[in-house]
């Protein structure tokens, strides 16, 4: 018996055109996430030169005010406690998968985040805390003194109260910062801290109860308020806006931090997937019929 046609060959033209469409697609990817001007050569301003108090310090990345330099001072310190607090549980709770599974993500998450706040410390001249707070070694020392179902509820507690500070303190620093290495922060701060506080949720030691309540926002401002923030926010627009940071290699501290998990790529990325997803499936379909039609030849 003839059999219809060579099946291989529809085969290696869909292969074929997967991996053309598969190329087009990651090309145009790279060409969608690329800057659209080349990065400017990164300065190294001197130590101590941020700016202190309610001093307003021009940087090549944008204005730096008060409340940027806080909230690099707030990131460090959280990582000088949250981390040996991630320490201690992996010490004193091994038996507790949850308990260990919050210190992992608290230690490793704030690895990540001190290689973003020194590296922003540095590009900015600002001088960062080398130590908690007294309140934060406070924290650390109920810990010390507690054990086994005490140390959980200490432990998940105090870092989810202070991890719901933080987030809430990073969301308004994105929201209105003019800096532009202070928005890339800012943005991973708020994607490491909300992991800490789901992780630590998962615990089932937190008391919500205790946490404290949302407030409304303030009512808005009136038309006069909001033309002088204009004028204000148009005076202290940064010149160099756009400009591509140099960072240490491994961190997140990049502008794909701002953005999905492959930067403007998502798209790309998944219909790359979906491409490829196809073709394995009429490949299949292919050697089904295939091996139906070998079938029916041997019958005969």
């Amino acid at each position: 018996m003839r059999l219809p046609m060579d099946l291989a060959k529809p085969t290696r033209l869909m292969v074929a055109l997967a991996g053309c469409a598969l190329a087009v697609l990651l090309n145009t990817g790279d060409a969608i996430g690329q800057p659209s001007t080349p990065s400017a050569p990164v300065s190294t301003p001197p130590p101590g030169s941020a700016g202190t108090g309610d001093e307003v310090v021009q940087t090549q990345w944008g204005p730096l005010g008060p409340a940027d330099r806080d909230f690099m001072n707030r990131v460090k310190q959280a990582g000088l406690w949250e981390k040996p607090a991630g320490e201690k549980g992996k010490a004193k709770r091994a038996d507790q998968p949850k308990i260990q599974e919050a210190c992992k993500h608290l230690i490793e998450g704030h690895t990540l985040l001190d290689n973003v706040v020194n590296r922003a410390g540095v590009l900015l001249g600002h001088t960062l805390p080398t130590e908690a707070s007294d309140e934060q070694k406070g924290w650390l020392a109920e810990m010390d003194a507690a054990d086994g179902d005490a140390f959980d509820v200490v432990f998940a507690n105090r870092l989810r109260a202070a991890h719901g500070k933080v987030y809430a303190f990073a969301s308004q620093i994105r929201a209105g910062t003019k800096n532009e290495l202070i928005r890339i922060l800012s943005t991973q701060a708020m994607i490491t801290v909300f992991d800490h506080m789901k992780v630590l949720e998962d615990t089932g030691k937190v008391d919500f109860s205790s946490l404290e309540s949302p407030q409304p926002l303030a009512p808005p401002t009136t038309t006069n308020d909001t033309a002088a923030a204009d004028q204000a926010a148009d005076a202290s627009t940064n010149p160099t806006d756009g400009v591509v940071p140099t960072v240490p290699e491994g961190t997140r501290f990049t502008r794909t931090a701002e953005k999905g998990v492959f930067g403007d790529n998502n798209g790309v990325f998944f219909g790359a997937i979906a491409v490829l997803a196809l073709a394995l499936v009429g490949m299949r379909l292919i050697s089904r019929q295939k091996q139906k039609t070998r079938r029916k030849s041997r019958s005969y």
